[in-house]
């Protein structure tokens, strides 16, 4: 539900200087444009935008549901927002502060069963202010997940697995001294602010932000009347996919909503004194950036909300197995844009960040390869392409397969999810790079590759 934070050093101080008052006001026109080379190449199947400027707010929408169902999207088509979740549980959290049912320094100990104690005392250790900013050391998923599996991963996963995880939990690191992007953490604080309050944790997004915000289409379990308007999952490639379901983790990434209330929940963000008491001040409370003694994201962190370059604007996006999202809100430059689709393919967080400097005056960043259509392949022909292939003594590309996904990881350097452009061929939009790997007519796993950058070609023979 998360994705490598490629964009927590945008918008470097410098943009600030642009001011959102310059921007020309966009039009339903100019978002349909913004994706229009994505839909008409298949990388992107429904995706609804929406932006917020000083001068009003817009949305548009482009491509349709399925090729079995052509019907394009709108601002009531429901999509599963993913990782997003995390900055309505955050906030959650403000409002308990708010309401003074607990304090962001509350260890967890005090709000789980007697029967369930973390190993060494870790419990008393780590803090509510801990699981929102991803520093309480509690691994990225838990154990009994796969971290390879998407079709529908934490579906079964109860309060029951969530207590037996705590219990033999093995900590990443000591509370509050590093800090390491954690679905468990966001999941695990979700369930102990609605044990608190007696309720479950749809119950209290309902009554506390939802219900407030007027977003009545914003839920975990959706009705019939809004099951049918639910966006059908595809995977990045364009295969379909199951609705992922939550249980005890679903403050992690369980929400599903629509453009018109994200747009609303976009303006209260903007805007919280226009919104009702307690949760006013709860809004504030989650902007406020938390002085931590480690962050996952250059830019810092507040309460669920990642922090861009600028140390100003706030975001977070999130992708499940057949869903993208991305959310981008800027007070100072009064600005918000926001992506759904139901496509993991994660061009959508740069479309989003596109558009949010597209609003603000800001000039655009050239992302790589960002038109450029991807093919859908088998794990079968993905795994032809797995190993580590040496382009010099002291340098190596290594592959593995996550699911449908070819994942690189170069000899020091952060790992990149690629796209296939052909069997043979897969290309980068971190770098603007091309792969071509060289595979047997026996079927068998490719012998070499070439690796094509900045007009350079680079042949790498497998290990």
């Amino acid at each position: 539900m998360n994705l490598v934070s490629k964009f927590s050093a945008l918008l470097a101080a410098s943009v600030l200087a642009a001011t959102a008052a310059h921007a020309a006001p966009l039009t339903e026109a100019d978002l349909k444009q913004h994706v229009a080379a994505l839909v008409e190449n298949k990388s992107l199947q429904a995706v609804s935008l929406g932006a917020i400027q000083p001068t009003g707010s817009v949305t548009g929408h482009a491509g349709v549901l399925s090729t079995a169902n052509p019907t394009p999207p709108d601002d009531r088509t429901l999509y599963e927002i993913g990782s997003i979740t995390k900055v309505f549980t955050s906030l959650l959290l403000a409002d308990a502060v708010v309401r003074g049912e607990v304090t962001l320094d509350t260890p967890i100990a005090r709000l789980l069963p007697a029967d369930v104690v973390l190993p060494d005392g870790a419990g008393e250790r780590i803090t509510l202010l801990m699981l929102a900013t991803h520093t309480s050391g509690l691994p990225r998923i838990p154990s009994e997940i796969s971290a390879i599996n998407f079709t529908n991963p934490y579906a079964s996963y109860d309060e029951n697995d969530l207590w037996k995880t705590l219990r033999q939990v093995k900590l990443d690191f000591e509370p509050g001294t590093k800090a390491s992007y954690s679905n468990l953490a966001a999941g695990l604080l979700g369930t102990l602010l609605a044990r608190k309050t007696g309720t479950t944790y749809e119950q209290l997004l309902i009554t506390r932000i939802a219900g407030p915000l007027g977003m009545t289409d914003t839920v975990l379990t959706p009705n019939e009347e809004q099951r049918a308007r639910f966006a059908p999952a595809f995977t990045s490639a364009g295969l379909p996919w199951s609705h992922w379901e939550f249980q005890s983790l679903a403050g992690a990434g369980g929400i599903r909503s629509t453009t018109a209330d994200m747009m609303r929940f976009a303006a209260a963000m903007l805007q919280p004194a226009n919104t009702p008491a307690p949760l006013a001040k709860a809004i504030e409370l989650a902007w406020t950036r938390q002085s931590l003694a480690a962050t996952a994201f250059p830019g810092g962190q507040a309460l669920g909300w990642l922090l861009a370059g600028d140390g100003k604007t706030r975001w977070h996006n999130g992708m499940t197995g057949g869903f993208h999202s991305a959310l981008f809100i800027n007070r100072e430059l009064g600005t918000a844009s926001l992506l759904l689709a139901n496509r993991s393919n994660p061009v959508g967080s740069g479309l989003a960040e596109s558009l949010f400097r597209r609003a603000a005056g800001i000039a655009e960043r050239p992302m790589p390869n960002r038109d450029r259509a991807e093919v859908a392949l088998t794990e079968a022909q993905l795994d032809r392409c797995t190993g580590t292939f040496r382009i010099s003594p002291q340098f190596a590309l290594t592959f593995e397969r996550q699911n449908l996904a070819l994942v690189l990881t170069p000899t020091g350097q952060p790992a990149d999810r690629l796209f296939a452009a052909a069997p043979e061929i897969f290309f980068s939009r971190r770098v603007a790079a091309d792969i071509v790997f060289e595979l047997p007519a026996d079927g068998g796993p490719a012998t070499s590759l070439t690796l094509k950058q900045n007009g350079r070609e680079m042949r790498a023979p497998r290990e």
